[in-house]
């Protein structure tokens, strides 16, 4: 096994790499020609001359090592990063607490989970922040009022951050909520990134459409070992019957993060340094951006009456996404389309040209009675919010969105 400071030292240099702005340092494959690294670097001289194929496949028979850690780290701010713009995340460094308990969280060597996650949610929040997002941490420390494995009910209370989490227009609820941590199992040759959203499929639409680009992310920067072996995305059932309390008790979008696992001995070495814990936190960034370039679509309150003894549902749909070139075309799949009243699913019909969505079903008896609204953009993106609630009394309905 390799030394600790032969781990955390090439990660320091890869860090000043970045830092001067170099094109390419001694950590590129050593079987990699110079040209390579650097000949697009030469595009706008007039001596350039691109590469010829033949050469491209020879590079092919020697491809490079995955597993490359100590590789120079690049920080770029990503073009679509102005889509973030107006989100409001919450971060949740996971197991904050019980930092006298021996052995708890810990690694090989005792490095403590805590801590290593703590780094990156900060770390992610200055590149988040930067882009212009409301960023809230659960915690700030070691522990907080609500962050603090010492409590029962710290898994609520940290969920309700993002929960209550005020909006500029009066409302409340965070766009995201982010719980981060790093995963632990006996076998220490085991590593590889997972992203877990709560219950079945069909009850975490928007949290899948996240959890997929930052898996995707993580496995890509982070280069575990096992990407690969199995599902970056799993269901939170598939540890506990009634899943994690803390994405159970989020009324917002939410995943949790098992970005690698510190059982794993280099592992836990690389995730003491700050310059692999940056090297996550933009990886994450990373899949944000690409998500919110994907948009999340949405819909108008819906508006309920009553036509004799029929309910008539209406509400216009939106994909989320700029007037692009295009978008005077179809972004919202048909097939995609639905709506359950008191959960029965109702026929329902959609005009492409003026978005509307447009349902009936027979008018219920005074009372209370849930709607949903499903629908996807075409980049596969879910519709948020989705729940509502219809009041009924007598012959008029209110309705409002619900959690």
């Amino acid at each position: 096994m390799l030394a600790a400071r032969d781990l955390v030292r090439p990660l320091g240099a890869s860090l000043l790499v970045f830092s001067a702005g170099c094109a390419s340092s001694t950590h590129d494959a050593p079987e990699a020609p110079k040209h390579f690294a650097s000949h697009l670097a030469d595009v706008t001289t007039e001596d350039w001359q691109p590469l010829e194929l033949d050469r491209a496949l020879e590079r092919l028979a020697t491809r490079d090592n995955w597993e490359d850690h100590g590789r120079p780290l690049h920080l770029p701010k990503h073009p679509a990063e102005k889509y973030l713009r107006g989100m409001i995340v919450v971060l949740d460094p996971g197991h904050g607490g019980k930092a006298d308990v021996e052995g708890y969280k810990r690694g090989p060597t005792g490095v403590r989970e805590a801590e290593m996650n703590l780094r990156v949610a900060k770390l992610l929040r200055a590149l988040l922040e930067e882009a212009g997002v409301t960023v809230t941490l659960t915690r700030e420390s070691e522990v907080s009022e609500a962050a603090d494995d010492r409590l029962k009910d710290t898994h609520k209370r940290r969920a309700d951050i993002a929960n209550d989490h005020p909006r500029p227009d009066g409302t409340t609820g965070a766009d995201l909520f982010l719980s981060l941590h790093h995963n632990a199992v006996s076998k220490a040759t085991t590593n590889w990134p997972s992203v877990w959203f709560h219950g079945q499929v069909d009850q975490s639409e928007v949290a899948l459409d996240i959890a997929r680009y930052i898996g995707h992310r993580l496995g890509a920067d982070l280069r575990c070992a096992e990407v690969g072996k199995t599902s970056i995305m799993m269901s939170d059932q598939q540890m506990y019957k009634r899943g994690f309390a803390v994405l159970r008790n989020a009324k917002v979008p939410a995943v949790l993060l098992e970005s690698s696992f510190f059982t794993h001995p280099e592992e836990e070495q690389r995730l003491r340094d700050a310059a692999y814990n940056l090297r996550e936190a933009y990886a994450i960034y990373v899949g944000l951006v690409e998500y919110a370039f994907g948009g999340r679509p949405t819909q108008t309150l819906p508006e309920i009456t009553r036509d004799d003894n029929a309910m008539a549902i209406a509400t216009t749909l939106s994909e989320g996404l700029p007037g692009w070139w295009g978008s005077d075309r179809q972004r919202t799949l048909s097939s995609t389309i639905s709506i359950y009243l008191d959960g029965d699913r109702i026929d329902a019909s959609f005009d492409p040209k003026t978005k509307q969505l447009s349902a009936s079903a027979p008018w219920p008896a005074t009372g209370s009675v849930p709607l949903r609204i499903h629908h996807a953009n075409f980049y596969k993106h879910h519709n948020w919010p989705q729940r509502y609630m219809i009041t009924i009394d007598g012959d008029d309905a209110r309705c409002a969105a619900a959690r």
